[in-house]
């Protein structure tokens, strides 16, 4: 008997269904990874409060402090390990993230997460990257390895599989990218041979498709190859503060959802501000009760969309590289910003309860 899984529906709006049947607005944290906590200036936390124990961490720290705070789901857990160099910024940037938590990890955190299968190495912030046609023997094989391994075909909290983080479509900053001219076919055989091999693996699991970037873009072509074979778009945007950027960024996503006809995850957004141990992250926010009141106004304005699934924040915890969190390198809470989080977060899931509940 398969094991009830989590579904999208549209009524008067899209939404999630829970397996019990209840509407669920996904509100996740991105990069929850406890080697966040293994780095010379903060091990000895680590060991103290967790007794060095992922598992620990996992069951005593991050999952109740997440939920305590509204969060209700894992998201990308994969972590930014490569500097500030960035491909398009004539840096080298090899892998660029880690493989996040292992799944067993994920599944035994007692709340919805999400898992990846990294299908192709296009990244656009990956300054090796590496076009390989999907439709050769080889991409299928590797797809089907992929599935073989990460797929969790009964397990009730998998909310769903990702693909390939911010994928470049385009030509690559690097130069490199598909032959002209190929893009649709080549397109059209990436997700059909993925989305073949996580379904005969995992018939019934959401797939959530690659995490396109506002700032990035996706060809339309890209987009039509895709609606047919993915379940949800999944979208990362970081608009920043400037006047607008939020609502132009809602407009670009609404034209992808438009097309595709496909509702949308917000599956990567945040901002940041300078802070002790990164006091050049300029751009965004000046303090963190800024970053508090900017995390209110883009919830309200994803959850006002009637495409929206839900979002996950970017981060949890400060590292040197990625310079942002909810909770600063030495695991105390950024208490201006979290409690306009939490107090967001329950609001939002409450009127997604209201709203949904009738429905069922």
């Amino acid at each position: 008997m398969t094991s009830p899984v989590f579904t999208v529906e549209r009524k008067d709006r899209w939404r999630l269904r829970a397996p019990d049947g209840d509407p669920f607005l996904s509100i996740g944290v991105v990069h929850a990874d406890d080697t966040n906590l293994r780095y010379p200036h903060n091990i000895g936390i680590h060991r103290n409060r967790y007794g060095g124990s992922r598992r620990r961490w996992v069951r005593e720290g991050l999952v109740p402090e997440m939920t305590s705070w509204g969060f209700n789901t894992l998201g990308w857990t994969s972590e930014y390990v490569s500097g500030a160099g960035l491909a398009t910024q004539g840096g080298v940037v090899d892998l660029g993230h880690s493989d996040g938590l292992p799944a067993e990890e994920l599944a035994g955190a007692g709340v919805p997460y999400t898992l990846s299968l990294r299908i192709a190495e296009i990244e656009h912030w990956n300054a090796f990257p590496a076009y390989r046609d999907p439709r050769t023997p080889a991409f299928a094989q590797w797809c089907d390895h992929l599935a073989r391994t990460v797929c969790r075909p009964d397990d009730p909290n998998l909310l769903g599989y990702f693909l390939v983080d911010v994928p470049c479509w385009d030509r690559h900053p690097t130069g490199s990218g598909h032959p002209a001219g190929e893009l649709a076919a080549i397109a059209e055989a990436y997700y059909r041979v993925a989305t073949e091999a996580i379904r005969r693996h995992d018939p019934h699991h959401l797939i959530l498709g690659d995490r396109y970037g506002t700032r990035t873009g996706v060809p339309d072509a890209v987009l039509d190859a895709a609606a047919p074979y993915v379940d949800v778009l999944s979208v990362q945007t970081f608009p920043g503060p400037g006047p607008g950027a939020l609502e132009d960024a809602l407009e670009r996503i609404g034209r992808w959802h438009e097309r595709t006809t496909r509702p949308v995850l917000i599956a990567d957004t945040g901002n940041w501000c300078p802070t002790t141990m990164n006091p050049g992250r300029t751009g965004s926010a000046r303090d963190q009760r800024e970053r508090g009141a900017g995390y209110v106004e883009s919830a309200e304005a994803f959850a006002a969309r009637p495409w929206c699934l839900g979002w996950h924040w970017c981060s949890w915890l400060e590292n040197p590289h990625r310079g942002f969190g909810l909770k600063d390198p030495w695991d105390e809470p950024y208490r201006d910003l979290t409690d306009a989080v939490t107090e967001a977060n329950h609001r939002l899931l409450g009127l997604a309860h209201i709203s949904g509940a009738g429905e069922r």
